[in-house]
């Protein structure tokens, strides 16, 4: 039985107790490919930072609830070896606040209360932490979301990052109930027309399978 590890939703990078840098990411491609992984009899590891959608626990099905990009990489960290593959779906902050405030920042006490600075640093980056540190034959999903030359960002993302596969999709997609896509890989582009994303994410894990047994027998 393969092991496929997903990481899905997004990240909530802490500015205050009550506030926090994020996205709009809903979660329902993490959960589709999820679904779609244990409907090809695999074993899924999910880690699940925060979103709409819902996966349950259960027979050969591990969820784990994250926060932060630290949290996600954390997880990833501790069940990586188990992996067959690896599928990098959630939305990760980029950058998180260099403090996070103990207590609720009052617009009373900043200075100029009309503009207000916040120092951010880069957080972790997750699937170039899992693609450098693959063991033999483990296979590297990583996914793009752009809003502007979709094509050219993603195929430099799948070579700087050394993936195995990339799917490439627009900002549109967040959110929605649909999308469509580009999956890349070194030797291949294929177009996905506007689907519904159970629709998308069988393609995804078809074809992440298919790579991993193609290096199996290399």
């Amino acid at each position: 039985m393969l092991t496929i590890l997903i990481t899905l939703g997004s990240t909530r990078e802490y500015i205050d107790p009550v506030r926090f840098i994020s996205n709009a990411s809903s979660g329902r491609m993490g959960k589709a490919l999820a679904e779609e992984a244990l409907n090809q009899n695999c074993k899924v590891i999910a880690v699940k930072g925060p979103c709409e959608a819902e996966i349950k626990s259960g027979k050969n099905c591990e969820v784990i609830n994250v926060i932060s990009a630290r949290d996600m990489l954390d997880a990833v960290k501790k069940n990586l070896k188990n992996a067959d593959i690896f599928i990098g779906a959630a939305a990760v902050s980029d950058y998180r606040p260099a403090k996070k405030e103990k207590n609720k920042i009052k617009k009373q006490n900043i200075k100029n209360n009309e503009t207000f600075e916040l120092k951010l640093v880069k957080n972790p980056d997750i699937i170039k932490y899992v693609s450098n540190r693959r063991k033999k034959n483990q296979i590297v999903t990583g996914f793009a979301l752009e809003t502007k030359n979709l094509i050219k960002y993603a195929e430099t993302k799948l070579k700087e990052k050394n993936l195995d596969m990339i799917v490439a999709n627009k900002a549109s997609a967040i959110s929605s109930e649909k999308s469509e896509v580009f999956l890349i890989t070194a030797q291949n582009r294929r177009f996905l027309k506007l689907s519904c994303k159970e629709k998308i994410a069988k393609e995804i894990i078809h074809e992440s399978i298919r790579i991993f047994e193609n290096n199996k027998t290399c």
